[in-house]
């Protein structure tokens, strides 16, 4: 597939979750299914697996959990920050989903002005969707 982020166009009705734990991608991808009728549903098990299909399909909003194999949540973020940032490409919201106390970096991260969210595993549906449906 073609890398080059700078020929496609957004797709703001389009989610990625990223987690690596099935059962939570399986479990999100339902929620959404339901509550989001029309919105695009991918997903990703790790960090590099996100970065790729973000470079394909430019989501408009990314679920992420932070601890995972390959590379992290952080990681991710800071690396489709850099390429949204080298491509002049509006960064997408993210909505950090942790079960995990998260490191003094995401708390900064989500400081911001609004556009990201961080949230504890567990966490209710309504939560989810309403941080979802209010940033897409």
């Amino acid at each position: 597939m073609d890398a080059d982020t700078s020929n496609q166009s957004s797709t703001a009705g389009r989610v990625l979750i990223v987690d690596d734990e099935r059962g939570i991608r399986e479990l999100f991808s339902l929620i959404f299914a339901n509550a989001l009728p029309g919105v695009i549903i991918d997903v990703a098990s790790n960090g590099a697996e996100a970065v790729e299909l973000f470079r394909q399909h430019r989501h408009g909003v990314l679920t992420m959990d932070l601890n995972m194999p390959v590379m992290d949540g952080l990681t991710a973020f800071y690396e489709i920050s850099r390429m949204c940032e080298n491509h002049s490409l509006a960064m997408p919201s993210v909505v950090f989903c942790t079960g995990y106390a998260p490191p003094d970096a995401i708390r900064k991260i989500v400081r911001g002005p609004g556009q990201h969210l961080l949230l504890s595993k567990p966490v209710k549906s309504e939560v989810l969707v309403e941080a979802i449906q209010s940033r897409l």
